[in-house]
C-alpha cells in the first residue's frame, strides 16, 4: 500500500498548493439547479390535464398546468474518484394550475405544491398539496380533481421524466 510522505507514485491524493483535484479523486459537484428549473418549466408549461368539451353543466371541463411558479432546493451532479457519478437533488416545487367547469363563468386558479423530492427517496416520500383561489362549487370541484390520484400521478410522471434526464447527465 502506498504510504504518505514516502514518495510512492501510487499516492494520487496529496496536499497541493494549487488546490488541484488530481485525477478527480475528491468529490466534484456541478450545480444543475438552473437546468432542472428550466427543464421542469418546459415540461409543465401549458400541460393539459383535462379537456372535455362534452362535460355536463357544473362538471370540470378544462384543466391545465399553466407554469412552474417556483423551485426551491438543490440539484447537482457529483463525481467521486474521477468516474463515479451521481445525481443528487432535494427540491420542492410550486406549479400554477387553472381550470374551468362547463357552463361556469370564469377561470379557477390555484397552486400545486410538491415537497420532499429527493434523490434518496421515491414518490411515496413526496408531499403533495393543492390550493384554489377563492371559494365556491367550481373551486371545490376543480381543487378535488387536481388533488385526486390521477392528476397527482400525472404530475409525478413529469417530475420522474425530469429526474431521469438529470440522472442521464451523471
Amino acid at each position: 500500500m502506498a504510504k504518505w510522505g514516502e514518495g510512492d507514485p501510487r499516492w494520487l491524493v496529496e496536499h497541493r498548493e494549487d488546490g488541484k483535484n488530481v485525477n478527480g479523486w475528491h468529490w466534484e459537484e456541478k450545480d444543475r439547479k438552473e437546468w432542472t428549473k428550466s427543464r421542469l418549466a418546459e415540461l409543465f408549461s401549458g400541460l393539459v390535464l383535462l379537456d372535455a368539451e362534452d362535460a355536463s353543466e357544473g362538471e370540470p371541463a378544462k384543466l391545465k398546468i399553466e407554469r412552474l411558479k417556483d423551485l426551491t432546493g438543490d440539484a447537482s451532479i457529483t463525481t467521486r474518484k474521477g468516474n463515479k457519478r451521481f445525481a443528487v437533488f432535494d427540491m420542492g416545487l410550486v406549479l400554477v394550475w387553472e381550470g374551468a367547469v362547463a357552463g361556469g363563468a370564469g377561470t379557477v386558479r390555484g397552486d400545486i405544491r410538491v415537497e420532499e423530492v429527493h434523490s434518496t427517496g421515491d414518490e411515496d416520500d413526496y408531499v403533495y398539496s393543492v390550493t384554489a383561489e377563492g371559494s365556491g362549487a367550481a373551486q371545490d370541484k376543480l381543487r378535488s380533481l387536481v388533488a385526486g390520484a390521477a392528476m397527482k400521478a400525472r404530475v409525478y410522471e413529469v417530475i420522474a421524466q425530469c429526474i431521469r434526464e438529470l440522472r442521464e447527465q451523471a
